[in-house]
């Protein structure tokens, strides 16, 4: 699908710019792990002031402008990291992270919504799946070029911050390059509904299909026995989104303090190549792993990926060295993508309608756990110790186990898009 091909453009920055933006705060700037906790979650509440708006926009206006305004947003953002490095100032390089964060969702909630309109509910989260193979695919492209200039750069030139970090600029060219030919390519109009008419030259229900779902929900939310157990379902789950988040960014952003502080890793080199395999063959893996959660049911699907991923977590403070370590944390990553891929089929399936602002709330929840995440990691790793983030990251994944089956069981009568067993 063009659509889900352009994201590989998209996606060409995504592991260097995570390696980097730890390497730069810590080695660079010198920064504490407050202010590396402070950072990080600089990034994520840029988002958070974004996902409503974009949410809502999401579904009055062209998906395809808002994409082009995301994509065009992160490639400044890249540049005005690549400024501060060059002028070495912490606070125009958060500037940068913030603003970046803003962008996020003008890019990934609208796209979320066209994969979503596109795709029969039988096969989303294969639909998304594809979508994170993808990334993967312009993750690794964007890695082995990143990394070369790195590499190359360390060896011959290595205080020339001008060239070190110079496929920051190659990731500002790739993202305005995405949102062009996103705008030129996609047809937003046409979904999975009109497609099946128009194969069934049915021409009066396709012009009347986005009608058809109008009335279709109204006449869904009069049968429903109690409006109090969908928004009472509903809470839940935007809290086990929430939860996720906060687990999902309480340790990463200090995995590379980890490595140095207890495993004894501080070759900038061997702590990127820690990184890789985690960053680029768990999405890489995402197709399958999107077939795989369509077949099963989503409850059994948490319960399997948050019980291996409180597991391999505790592996991980447990790792004797840097080979063991990125092993772990592959599989750490890799359930991670499984566990997001479960969310966002169900999240997809609430409204048709509405979908635009379900996928913006739950990605403004997906914010707010995020900043929430490293500022506490920041603060128990600096005051208790370097595993304490990791521990608490063990219990909080745990939780989501609870939250999300009580939310599927109040909500599963009332989705738009029935959630099979």
């Amino acid at each position: 699908m063009p659509m889900i091909r352009i994201v590989f453009w998209n996606s060409m920055g995504f592991f260097f710019f995570w390696f980097l933006g730890q390497f730069a705060i810590i080695q660079l700037f010198e920064a504490t792990p407050a202010e590396l906790g402070l950072s990080f979650s600089g990034q994520t509440f840029g988002g958070l002031l974004s996902a409503p708006i974009v949410g809502y926009l999401t579904d009055r206006m062209s998906k395809k402008i808002l994409v082009l305004i995301g994509s065009f947003g992160r490639g400044i953002a890249y540049i005005v990291m690549y400024l501060g490095i060059l002028i070495s100032l912490l606070p125009v390089f958060a500037f940068g992270l913030f603003f970046l964060g803003f962008f996020v969702g003008f890019f990934w909630s609208p796209l979320d919504a066209l994969i979503a309109q596109k795709s029969h509910k039988t096969y989303r989260s294969s639909a998304f799946g594809i979508q994170g193979g993808m990334l993967g695919w312009g993750n690794l492209t964007g890695s082995a070029l990143s990394i070369f200039i790195f590499l190359i750069t360390n060896i011959l030139v290595p205080n020339n911050a001008f060239l070190v970090y110079s496929p920051l600029v190659l990731f500002m060219i790739s993202n305005v390059y995405a949102g062009i030919i996103f705008n030129k390519n996609v047809d937003e109009d046409l979904t999975y509904e009109i497609y099946t008419n128009n194969l069934s030259e049915n021409e009066e229900i396709t012009n009347k299909n986005k009608v058809k779902i109008t009335e279709y929900e109204e006449t869904h939310q009069d049968t429903r026995k109690s409006l109090l157990n969908f928004y009472l379902g509903f809470s839940i789950l935007v809290l086990a989104i929430l939860t996720i988040n906060i687990n999902q960014t309480i340790a990463p952003p200090f995995f590379m303090l980890y490595l140095n502080d207890e495993i004894g890793v501080v070759n900038p080199i061997a702590i990127m190549l820690i990184y890789l395999p985690s960053q680029i063959i768990s999405l890489l893996l995402a197709p399958k792993m999107g077939k795989i959660a369509d077949k099963i049911s989503p409850i059994i699907g948490i319960i399997l990926v948050s019980g291996f991923g409180a597991l391999v977590t505790f592996l991980i403070i447990n790792s004797v060295n840097g080979l063991m370590f990125a092993i772990i944390l592959l599989l750490d990553s890799t359930f991670a993508w499984a566990g997001n891929l479960i969310i966002q089929n169900v999240t997809s399936r609430i409204s048709k309608m509405h979908r635009g602002k379900v996928f913006g709330l739950a990605r403004w929840m997906s914010f707010i756990g995020a900043v929430i995440g490293p500022l506490i990691g920041g603060w128990t790793y600096a005051e208790f110790g370097s595993t304490t983030p990791f521990v608490i990251s063990i219990f909080v994944e745990l939780s989501v186990i609870p939250l999300y089956i009580s939310a599927i069981k109040f909500l599963k009568p009332h989705m738009a898009e029935k959630l099979e067993d």
